[in-house]
């Protein structure tokens, strides 16, 4: 997470020395952050910014989006994409902006990783071995002191998938239609397996790493 004031500087930085500001919401957008974009959580407007595979649910799709005088400034063929103009991405995209409008996502994203923030910090007071909880919306990540690899292949064995960012955080990237249930089910999960490691590292025992 930038710290605050941390995107401000940098577009007043950038706008004092003439630079280009450009920010990759490939994973940031369509309402993961509780916003459609996650700098409008900071109140930052980019140069240019760039878009991908949520915008089409999940097919191949590439979108750059930049102020107009930048994009007036190309000339043909000077920028181009791998999937430029697939119709079929193209209706596909048309259909998962309108259910992110219609079923408002952002919003659901926003309520949801609240309550899932919440209860993973329920689990930081509760577990030694856990470090740190960040993130906003339902993009949220969990620091732990050693390797989470044990973590993620027993949480899988119990039906929980959950990715790693680096060694030793874990990193939540839940549809944003998964249910109060299915978080609590999440963290019921998590909370047995962090006891388990936690239960055998105080026994000396961490060979399972």
């Amino acid at each position: 997470m930038p710290p605050d004031g941390y995107l401000q500087g940098l577009r007043q930085l950038c706008d004092e020395k003439g630079i280009l500001l450009i920010f990759d919401e490939v994973q940031t957008s369509f309402g993961r952050t509780g916003k459609l974009f996650a700098c409008q959580n900071w109140d930052v407007t980019p140069d240019i910014m760039t878009l991908a595979k949520p915008f089409a649910g999940g097919l191949p799709i590439g979108i750059t989006i930049a102020k107009e005088n930048i994009m007036s400034s190309l000339k043909l063929g000077e920028h181009s994409t791998t999937f430029s103009g697939n119709p079929l991405v193209c209706a596909a995209g048309c259909a998962a902006i309108d259910a992110l409008v219609e079923e408002n996502l952002a919003e659901q994203a926003a309520s949801k990783g609240k309550y899932f923030k919440a209860r993973l910090e329920e689990l930081l007071s509760k577990h030694k071995i856990v470090k740190e909880v960040r993130g906003m919306g339902l993009m949220l990540g969990m620091e732990l002191r050693f390797d989470v690899l044990n973590i993620i292949l027993k949480c899988a064995d119990r039906g929980v998938l959950i990715l790693d960012a680096g060694r030793n955080v874990l990193r939540f990237l839940p549809p944003i239609i998964i249910t109060k249930e299915q978080i609590d089910k999440s963290i019921a999960v998590l909370d047995a397996v962090l006891g388990e490691e936690e239960n055998a590292r105080a026994a000396g025992n961490t060979s399972t790493n």
